[in-house]
């Protein structure tokens, strides 16, 4: 099992701050496709935008940033969603 917590808007998006994904190994796509189905159809457009992670999505594994969407995570990791640091 995979183990996602969400932050800020995001946990806004979903209406949750931690979310049990029950597989194995996935890519991110594939994470954001099952939150996205499951949760909130518009996560999706929120997490990807023209193939990649959101500009603005913070995405960690553990102390490693995910920069593609095809990036994997494994059973037992924690993937982290949050929004970066913007504003005025």
């Amino acid at each position: 099992m995979i183990k996602v917590k969400i932050y800020a808007e995001y946990r806004d998006i979903l209406g949750t701050n931690e979310i049990d994904v029950p597989h194995d190994t996935l890519t991110f796509k594939e994470i954001v496709d099952y939150i996205s189905q499951k949760y909130n159809k518009e996560f999706i457009n929120a997490a990807i935008q023209n193939g990649k992670i959101n500009e603005y999505m913070l995405v960690m594994v553990g102390d490693r940033m995910l920069t593609s969407i095809e990036d994997t995570i494994k059973d037992g990791e924690i993937l982290k969603i949050l929004a970066t640091a913007h504003g005025g």
